[in-house]
């Protein structure tokens, strides 16, 4: 088939969890043989060459902040998502109706709710799955007390409830709507659904495993533009990392993302705190972590920043908010899941001091992720 997929933003560089996802799917679907047509906005200048590895065709049109905010203002008044408005513009839906006469894919693919009113518009709903990903309602009802961005964080308060609205309208009016955990399909479940499928995340690692340890090194990882990611880092430095450092003060915590905010960039002391922003290579930069910590305490969906760590023989200690979403994980056997902050303390300290401890969490957590989150595997009959 020829297969028109649409984006938010330019899939390359991979600079989120969200981006390298959908990246997969389109190499997945490449591989069964179909021909690929990206249409995205861009921001900068689009590193078209290295997408062409991917997608055989591409279109793009570059997102002004003035509809940006036109459309924002308008989709808020009338009861639809800010975000859906944020990402939508007259250029995009008319560089998209050209494609669909020159090119007349037979299926189309959303990248996230907020494309999808481009679908609309066209009438195309029959055609088209929605990969949606994450139940966002779910994150946004977490996130009412969330530290970070502010204006986002008000934002989030907002668009619960429109996100929430235009989440069973899109699940009850699209053929196939594709989520990545199951306890977000329960979420989002009510009696009429038929819609709503299971395609998980898979992961990316090392061949092997890095065996020089840095037995001082902590790290986060994360798109840090996003208020969950925010808020757990925020969490973490002020009310976790302190309770380390008074027993083992050479430790170093290194937040490890694209697009940190202002108030994330301004914790990095060059001390013991340190913000990365994107790195070339994560899985190279956070292999020698003698643990990942993943705090989070707004979520849905699985997250990519524990498949990595565990990927690659790094010992992660996590909330029961996010263990739920991988079933394979066991608290003390691939990794620990703690939710109070005395005790998460604890247990870092533990398997910094500990070397048999991390080696056993190490082997067990990167022997679970390669037995059960193999991308192939795991996106198999995506289009079907």
């Amino acid at each position: 088939m020829k297969i028109c997929i649409l984006t938010p933003r330019f899939p390359i560089p991979e600079y989120g969890g969200d981006l390298l996802r959908i990246n997969y799917i389109a190499r997945y679907l490449k591989s069964q043989g179909h021909q690929l047509v990206l249409v995205s906005y861009t921001e900068d200048t689009p590193d078209i060459e290295s997408a062409k590895e991917i997608y055989d065709k591409i279109y793009t049109v570059k997102r002004r902040k003035l509809a940006t905010l036109l459309y924002s203002a308008l989709f808020m008044l009338t009861g639809r998502p800010i975000q859906c408005g944020y990402y939508y513009s007259s250029a995009y839906n008319k560089l998209f109706k050209q494609v669909i006469k020159a090119e007349k894919p037979d299926m189309y693919i959303s990248h996230l709710l907020r494309m999808a009113p481009f679908l609309e518009n066209a009438k195309l709903q029959e055609k088209s799955i929605i990969e949606m990903t994450d139940a966002l309602s779910k994150t946004y009802a977490l996130a009412t007390e969330a530290r970070g961005n502010v204006l986002l964080r008000n934002i989030y308060k907002i668009e619960r409830h429109l996100i929430a609205k235009y989440e069973q309208y899109v699940i009850n009016h699209y053929p196939k709507v594709v989520l990545v955990s199951q306890a977000d399909i329960d979420y989002l479940r009510n009696q009429q659904t038929k819609s709503l499928e299971l395609k998980a995340n898979g992961v990316e690692y090392l061949p092997q495993i890095n065996q020089r340890i840095d037995i001082n090194k902590i790290c986060f990882i994360g798109h840090m533009q996003s208020l969950q990611n925010q808020d757990a880092v925020i969490h973490f430095i002020n009310d976790i990392f302190p309770l380390i450092l008074a027993k083992k003060p050479n430790v170093r915590f290194y937040v490890v993302g694209a697009h940190p905010s202002k108030n994330i960039q301004k914790l990095d002391n060059g001390k013991n705190i340190f913000v990365t922003g994107f790195v070339d290579n994560l899985n190279t930069f956070v292999a020698d972590s003698c643990l990942a910590v993943a705090p989070v305490q707004i979520a849905a969906g699985i997250q990519n920043k524990v498949l990595v760590a565990m990927a690659n023989a790094i010992p992660v200690v996590l909330t029961s908010l996010i263990a739920k979403a991988i079933p394979e994980l066991h608290d003390g056997k691939n990794c620990f899941i703690r939710d109070d902050d005395q005790s998460f303390a604890d247990i870092c300290l533990e398997l910094l001091n500990n070397q048999q401890l991390r080696d056993n969490i190490r082997e067990q957590g990167r022997q679970t992720v390669i037995e059960n989150y193999s991308w192939e595997e795991k996106l198999k009959g995506y289009e079907v």
